[in-house]
C-alpha cells in the first residue's frame, strides 16, 4: 500500500543536519519529494547525497538563509517554478544562545529570534498563499519545550520559541477552515550538535529534567507520523509530555521549581557581573 505522502512535496528548513536532516529521510522513505534548505552549501550537498540512497524521488537542496526574507521568497520561487506547490512545509531551522540575560548580547537576542521565530514567519508567508489558493497543506513548527517552560540561562531561546508556538496556535485557527494544517512539534533533549554550536551544558537536560536525549532519527519518524495522522500537536517523549502538562496546570509550582534551578545554575556559573561576593 502506497504512503499517505507518497509524491508529496516537503520542504524541510534546517534540512543539512540532526532533526531536519533526520525528517527529511523520514519524509524520503515515505515516498515525499524533498526539499532541503540550510546555509551551507557543503553541509546541503551531503546532506542531499544521504537522502539520495534511500532511493525515490531525488531531493532539491537550495541554500537560503531563513533570517532573509528576500532569500526566502527567491527559495520560494524556485521551489514553485522546479517542483511544485509546497504540500508540507517543516519549519526546523533554530540556534540558541546558554547565558544568563546580563551577560547575553543583543546581537545574539536578535540572531536567535530572527532564525527561530522570523525564519518560520518568512517562510510560512512565502508559500501560505499558494497553499490557500489549492486549499491543501501542513506547516510544521518544531518548537522546543522552552516554548512552553520559561528556563533560566535560554531567555532568548525561550522567548523565540513562545512567540513561534503563539504564532502557530493563531495561524491554525485561521487555516484549518480553509484545509490547511498546522503541527507543533516538541522534541525535548535530542542528540545532535545544537548543544555544543550553542554553548549549551548538555547534562542541563539529564540533570534538572530528567531527560535522556533521544537520537534525531526518533523525532523525525515520530513527525512523520503525525503528519500522515493529521495531528495537531506532537510532544516527543511520554516524560516530556507528562512534565509539560504538569507545570502548565501549575504555574506555582513551575515558578518555584524554575528559581531553584535558576539558583543552582547561579551557583555553578559563579556571581553574575557586579554582584558583591564579600
Amino acid at each position: 500500500m502506497a504512503s499517505p505522502l507518497a509524491g508529496r512535496l516537503a520542504v524541510v528548513t534546517g534540512g543539512s543536519s540532526g532533526i531536519g536532516l533526520a525528517t527529511a529521510k523520514a519524509l524520503a522513505r515515505a515516498g515525499a519529494r524533498v526539499v532541503l534548505v540550510a546555509r551551507s552549501e557543503a553541509r546541503l550537498a551531503a546532506a542531499a547525497a544521504e537522502l539520495a540512497r534511500i532511493g525515490g524521488p531525488a531531493p532539491m537542496a537550495l541554500a537560503c538563509d531563513v533570517a532573509d526574507p528576500e532569500a526566502v521568497l527567491a527559495m520560494a520561487r524556485t521551489v514553485e517554478r522546479d517542483a511544485g506547490t509546497p504540500d508540507i512545509l517543516v519549519n526546523n531551522a533554530g540556534i540558541g544562545h546558554w547565558a544568563p540575560v546580563v551577560d547575553l548580547p543583543l546581537e545574539r537576542i536578535r540572531a536567535v529570534l530572527a532564525v527561530n521565530f522570523f525564519g518560520a514567519v518568512h517562510c510560512t508567508k512565502a508559500v501560505l498563499p499558494a497553499m490557500l489558493t489549492r486549499g491543501r497543506g501542513t506547516l510544521v513548527f518544531v518548537s522546543s519545550g522552552f516554548g512552553a517552560l520559561p528556563f533560566p540561562y535560554t531567555a532568548a531561546y525561550c522567548a523565540s520559541k513562545h512567540a513561534l508556538n503563539g504564532f502557530a496556535g493563531s495561524l491554525r485557527a485561521e487555516v484549518e477552515p480553509h484545509g490547511l494544517r498546522v503541527l507543533l512539534v516538541l522534541p525535548g533533549g535530542t542528540r545532535t550538535a545544537f548543544f555544543e554550536a550553542n554553548a549549551y551544558p548538555e547534562e542541563v537536560l539529564s540533570r534538572y529534567l530528567f531527560q535522556r536525549a533521544v537520537p534525531p532519527e526518533r523525532v523525525g519518524a515520530a513527525i512523520v507520523r503525525a503528519l500522515i495522522r493529521g495531528r495537531r500537536r506532537l510532544v516527543v517523549g511520554r516524560l516530556n509530555d507528562l512534565g509539560l502538562r504538569l507545570t502548565g496546570a501549575l504555574p506555582g509550582i513551575q515558578a518555584a521549581f524554575l528559581a531553584r534551578v535558576g539558583r543552582r545554575l547561579r551557583r555553578r556559573s559563579g556571581p553574575t557581573p557586579g554582584q558583591d561576593t564579600a
